[in-house]
């Protein structure tokens, strides 16, 4: 028998080779769950868009979406405590697939749409919760930085190469059964698992009041990126439809892989950039470059030239798309190192909180403004705004010195448990969040 560094994990005599093969089950099938989440992103707004629902309205039920997300992100520990990773992953993968079919059913009854991807959104914000947590109890601890700059570069070609599916399938029922069938797709590598499950990891996040007193920088580029990337990331395709409707779907698909490849492109140099200067001023880079894109987007709406929309939209995902990591490394210089776990869940609850209003404020600015470019318009302004606040933050108070930094490490903004895999927090963490010690945790059945 063989620990490796966390309270619950225990492989049987292959060794560290048999924690490398569970996490690369545990990576291919969340994989598929990025591609899922993103295939259903681009299926609500066609679909609604199609149906003849005004922007509002689709901000409406992205809203709804990232609501379900961030309630799902904070119940899904209880459930996976009470009846295990495999069942919980099982019984959310089948809410999921379920929604996705009868979706059609709502037509364009928005009231219908909004609580079918509520539930969509806390079944696969459990579904990451039950196998980031998983990873992180097998990842070794020495090994973790690498294991998840792993897990998020192979699992952003799920949700890159995933709407291009459904643009091939888009007419008719085809595209809401490519969506349940990645949600079923999903399942079925933790399904066939035969290893033992863990204990639940899972940070318990740190409250508003004590992220503003430690990182205020922070927390407005968290709640920012929740509110811009996830608006764009749900509602992208509407702006595309309103460039190319001749080719909706496939123009869809591009953008999305556009943004999202340069984000993969941004991430790291941004990131490294960052630990040499103050980090705050490396989000407001970042957002200004984001900020640009977003303005010109805007501008060349009207322009019916695919390659410059395209490149801007690279532009911006290497903007937008990578500050958000920044932030969680400025958070943790200034946290004790035994609170780095909570404060980067805590963090990511004020991304979660960003991303429930943001599309509510962009759905306003694409019904207010024709032509889809007041996505970009809302997020130009957004990020423009956060700029700003990052340099006056950095003029009136000193940067965090560089040798008393923690190296940037990738930080995505998924669940709680995403906060233990990271190799700057403690494999173990008080409760900070609710006071007094709480209980043990119940093992995983």
């Amino acid at each position: 028998m063989q620990f490796l560094g966390r309270p619950g994990l225990v492989l049987s005599g292959h060794g560290s080779f048999a924690a490398y093969r569970n996490i690369l089950v545990l990576v291919a099938a969340l994989t598929l769950l990025q591609g899922a989440m993103a295939a259903l992103a681009m299926v609500m707004s066609l679909k609604l868009l199609a149906a003849g629902v005004a922007g509002a309205g689709i901000g409406l039920v992205a809203s709804a979406y990232s609501a379900g997300f961030l309630g799902g992100t904070l119940i899904a520990p209880h459930e996976i405590r009470r009846i295990g990773h495999i069942r919980t992953f099982t019984l959310l993968a089948g809410i999921c697939a379920l929604a996705a079919l009868i979706l059609p059913i709502a037509g364009r009854e928005i009231a219908g749409w909004a609580l079918l991807l509520a539930l969509a959104g806390a079944g696969a914000a459990g579904m990451l919760t039950a196998g980031e947590s998983w990873i992180a109890n097998a990842a070794p601890p020495q090994k973790r930085g690498a294991i998840l700059g792993f897990y998020h570069m192979v699992s952003k070609t799920g949700a890159i190469a995933a709407p291009f599916l459904v643009a091939a399938a888009l007419a008719g029922l085809g595209a809401f059964m490519v969506v349940a069938g990645l949600f079923i797709a999903a399942l079925l590598p933790v399904a066939a698992t035969n290893r033992t499950q863990p204990e639940l990891v899972a940070a318990k996040p740190f409250g508003p009041r004590r992220l503003l007193s430690l990182a205020p920088a922070s927390v407005f580029a968290a709640f920012c990126a929740g509110a811009v990337n996830n608006s764009v990331a749900q509602l992208y395709p509407v702006f595309a439809a309103a460039i190319r409707p001749e080719d909706a779907a496939a123009f869809s698909a591009q953008l999305n892989g556009a943004i999202l490849a340069g984000a993969m492109i941004g991430l790291w140099p941004i990131g490294l950039v960052s630990d040499r200067f103050d980090r705050r001023i490396v989000i407001a880079a970042a957002a200004g470059i984001g900020a640009v894109a977003a303005i010109f987007l805007f501008i060349t709406a009207a322009i019916n030239i695919p390659q410059i929309t395209l490149l801007l939209a690279a532009i911006f995902g290497a903007g937008s798309l990578s500050y958000y990591a920044v932030a969680v490394a400025n958070a943790a210089d200034r946290a004790a190192p035994e609170e780095i776990t909570s404060m980067m869940a805590g963090i990511l609850v004020v991304w979660g909180i960003g991303s429930v209003i943001g599309p509510l404020i962009a759905g306003g600015f694409l019904q207010i403004i024709p032509g889809g470019g007041g996505l970009f318009l809302f997020a130009g302004l957004a990020l423009a705004g956060l700029a700003i606040a990052c340099l006056s933050r950095a003029a009136v108070s000193p940067p965090v010195p560089t040798q008393a930094r923690e190296p940037f490490s990738v930080s995505p903004a998924t669940s709680l448990a995403i906060a233990e895999i990271d190799p700057r927090g403690e494999p173990e963490q008080p409760d900070l969040f609710s006071g007094p010690a709480s209980g043990p945790q119940e093992a995983a059945p």
